[in-house]
């Protein structure tokens, strides 16, 4: 169970806060590690990993 002092709302979610760069995140986002809960980028960044695939550009697809 999270300590109720990590806890965040910001995301309209009822999440945690990553414990590397304070961003609230969701729990389907968290990634536990250590027993902490830490984002996508933190995890990159403390693990070393890469992903596995490389991302590519789909025409007419717009992510704004």
């Amino acid at each position: 169970m999270p300590n109720p002092a990590e806890l965040s709302t910001a995301t309209g979610q009822l999440g945690p806060i990553c414990a590397s760069t304070g961003k609230p995140i969701t729990f389907a986002e968290a990634i536990v590690l250590d027993d902490r809960y830490v984002c996508w980028e933190a995890y990159l960044e403390i693990t070393g990993a890469k992903p596995a695939t490389d991302g590519k550009d789909i025409e007419g697809l717009k992510l704004d």
